[in-house]
């Protein structure tokens, strides 16, 4: 009974204390093993964080400095993630047809389809502050001459140091004419009216500009003053053989009402516009609304032996301009004189003789927009783009426009043949323009024309009835 009483409970702690011994051994063992574990996988985790971040940071800078490339309905462009550095292709086409009553008369344009423009246009920014431009021209009739004057149509550079001081260097529209100076793809009629004729229209020169009160052609007073080649009225080049003198041109042009509380006030912007210069060379002809010559000074490819005009001293144009926009309602008017000192530098009756021309020309026009969107000089957006599975038909637009060009009496008949060459033309035309969309237009014009003097050709005697019509895709 002792044995049992003392051996089997020393024996059975024993085996406790053997047991318990053995069990938090591998306890210790488990532990250290979890830890290693853990402080292995904690090691892991840093790492992966680690490379999480560093991936982050290097597609963080890929996006910083990658360019982005872009297609839609402004162009295709390449652009710096900075936007510092920006290439954009876009560009326009204009498919025309012209019609002509008594078109197999004596001197009368025959019926015709043509590409009146096919203009591609690559523009940019470099460095942030300098822009550049080149639009090249493929349309009907563009061909290569002494004064380089159709294929590039533009080129040139603009440094943007502030909106209000802008300095721009190559080929571009002289700062005259304000229906020049509207894109050829945003035009109220398919052909522009007589001021242009009289206005120079593409020169190469240096040129300063500026906005102050907000963004080009809306701001509340523009300017621009530049130096030129100088070019003939409604003449283009990009080299001046001619002669060593330059052109001044120069506008102003401004909202006065951008900020009223009057609402139709607000969409009136008025100018002013003009060149002086000092020219030689060959002279102009002048054409009708339906692009048919109406005048043209005295030309002779022998002028020891016949009569052969040009210019020979002082050249001055001025241009008062303006229009006015409220709601779907557009008006647009501008007058111009060109002042040119003339010589009758040919063989025949009054060879040598010199003179000072002045010519006017004068237009304004009218447009509504029949379905109501907000009219403006810049392109127009349909409020309902043409899609008739969802009910847009496009926006309507009627037009209508006055305007004649009158060449001094005194150019006959020195200078000028009175029998071919009107002293005056009269027009008046009607448009309907359906735009599709932003980016694409039809234009069907009625144009009517009457001639003051000449006779030698059925033109001039019974005038010009023609009708144009153009499809136009711009981006």
């Amino acid at each position: 009974m002792k044995f049992q009483q003392i051996i089997l409970p020393t024996f059975l702690v024993g085996s406790l204390t053997v047991v318990t011994s053995l069990f938090a051994d591998e306890a210790t063992e488990t532990v250290k093993d979890l830890r290693k574990h853990i402080e292995e996988l904690d090691q892991k985790v840093r790492i992966l964080e680690r490379k999480t971040e560093l991936e982050k940071d290097a597609s963080t800078e890929k996006a910083r400095t990658a360019a982005s490339v872009s297609a839609g309905a402004g162009g295709f462009s390449i652009r710096s993630a900075d936007t510092n550095f920006v290439l954009k292709f876009r560009g326009y086409i204009q498919a025309d047809a012209r019609y002509y009553a008594d078109d197999h008369s004596a001197g009368t344009a025959n019926d015709t389809f043509l590409l009146r423009r096919v203009r591609p246009i690559l523009e940019g920014t470099v460095f942030e502050k300098y822009d550049f431009k080149l639009m090249l021209d493929f349309g009907s009739g563009v061909t290569v001459s002494a004064a380089n004057n159709s294929y590039v149509q533009e080129a040139y550079v603009n440094a943007r140091f502030l909106p209000q001081f802008q300095i721009q260097a190559g080929k571009f529209k002289e700062p005259v004419d304000l229906e020049r100076l509207q894109s050829g793809a945003n035009m109220l009629f398919v052909e522009r009216g007589y001021p242009t004729q009289l206005a120079p229209n593409r020169d190469v020169g240096v040129q300063l500009q500026g906005d102050f009160g907000g963004a080009p052609g809306s701001s509340l007073f523009s300017y621009a003053v530049g130096a030129f080649n100088g070019v003939a009225d409604g003449g283009s080049g990009d080299i001046d053989t001619a002669d060593d003198e330059k052109d001044l041109a120069g506008r102003l042009f401004a909202h006065p009402f951008k900020g009223s509380d009057v609402e139709g006030l607000r969409g009136l912007g008025i100018g002013i516009a003009g060149t002086y210069g000092d020219q030689d060379g060959v002279l102009r002809s002048y054409t009708s609304v339906g692009q048919q010559r109406f005048f043209a000074y005295r030309a002779s490819a022998t002028p020891a032996t016949a009569p052969n005009t040009v210019a020979n001293g002082i050249h001055w144009r001025v241009a008062p301009q303006g229009y006015y926009y409220y709601g779907p309602l557009g008006l647009f008017g501008e007058y111009i004189v060109s002042n040119q000192q003339v010589q009758q530098a040919g063989a025949g009756t009054g060879a040598g003789t010199f003179a000072e021309l002045r010519h006017t020309a004068w237009q304004v026009a009218a447009s509504y927009f029949l379905t109501g969107e907000e009219n403006s000089f810049k392109a127009v957006t349909p409020k309902n783009p043409f899609s008739p599975a969802n009910g847009g038909w496009g926006a309507w637009e009627v037009a209508a426009r006055l305007g004649g060009l009158d060449v001094d009496d005194d150019a006959f008949p020195v200078f000028a043949n009175p029998a071919s060459s009107a002293t005056e033309a009269f027009s008046w035309g009607l448009g309907l323009n359906w735009h599709l969309n932003k980016h694409v237009k039809v234009n069907v014009n009625y144009d009517q024309t009457d001639f003051k003097g000449g006779s030698a050709t059925d033109l001039l005697g019974k005038g010009e009835k023609a009708v144009f019509t153009r499809a136009q895709i711009s981006f």
